[in-house]
């Protein structure tokens, strides 16, 4: 849930205000995961009636993926950004629908970064240009059964990664391979609430759908077209803008 409009908002890093791109005063990256048909059918028409760009997290060996290609390299021909989720979307063991073999406690780290590897490679095959951003299946950063972080492996290959703490980025202070994000299955209220704490902080939040109006962990039609149409409608004050590139533009903003 939304943070409460009447707690005062937490001042992010040093005085000024972080410099967004334009004189906006927040940043938002719409990001959909998992490779599933709801997005094509309903989401990536609704971010073309309003002129925005996502990012899409692609499981490499995904139904919708597998089944048409070609509609992935529309998106980056249309400006949206791919990035990956893994090939077989690993999730602890405790998770009901997790195949066996595929926990992440099957994982050590030669079989990550075989994984790892082979969804870059994919991603390049669907012509996204480097560098590739990343999101954490289940926003877990471990593998194995004594839980080893596979973020030093992800930091080789990844230009910055999304994790799932639920609250708006700090662009002075959060780590680039954890950037929170907020789910996306929530009312059209609770999704411009999240914006309005980043205008008052002057911070990035990043937005988790899954299904859109359809399949699983889903947003609404209305609650999506909302935030979206709320967007378009502030693009003075907010920058609507795919993950890999704000996390390219705070980085060169941090010097690094």
């Amino acid at each position: 849930m939304p943070p409460s409009r009447d707690r005062p908002a937490r001042v992010l890093g040093p005085v000024e205000a972080f410099a967004w791109p334009d004189g906006a005063r927040a940043a938002v990256s719409l990001t959909y995961d998992d490779a599933i048909a709801s997005q094509l059918d309903n989401a990536v028409p609704a971010l073309a009636r309003y002129g925005l760009h996502a990012t899409f997290f692609l499981t490499g060996h995904a139904d919708a993926l597998r089944a048409s290609p070609e509609s992935y390299r529309a998106l980056v021909s249309a400006g949206h950004e791919l990035g990956a989720h893994t090939m077989d979307h690993p999730c602890a063991r405790s998770f009901s629908w997790v195949k066996p073999g595929f926990a992440l406690e099957d994982y050590d780290s030669t079989r990550m970064e075989a994984d790892l590897r082979e969804n870059r490679q994919e991603l390049q095959a669907l012509a996204q240009p480097a560098p590739f951003s990343f999101a954490y299946p289940c926003g877990a950063t471990w593998i194995g059964a004594a839980h080893a972080s596979y973020v030093p492996l992800v930091k080789e290959l990844f230009i910055a990664a999304r994790g799932s703490n639920s609250r708006v980025c700090d662009p002075y202070q959060d780590s680039l391979f954890e950037v929170p994000s907020v789910p996306g299955n929530l009312s059209g209220s609770e999704l411009t609430a999240w914006v309005e704490r980043a205008l008052l902080v002057g911070g990035w939040v990043v937005f988790t759908f899954h299904g859109v109006a359809g399949d699983y962990l889903t947003v609404n039609a209305d609650a999506h077209e909302a935030l979206l149409g709320y967007l378009a409608e502030h693009r003075a004050s907010i920058w609507t803008e795919r993950f890999g590139a704000v996390a390219r533009y705070v980085a060169a903003k941090r010097g690094r």
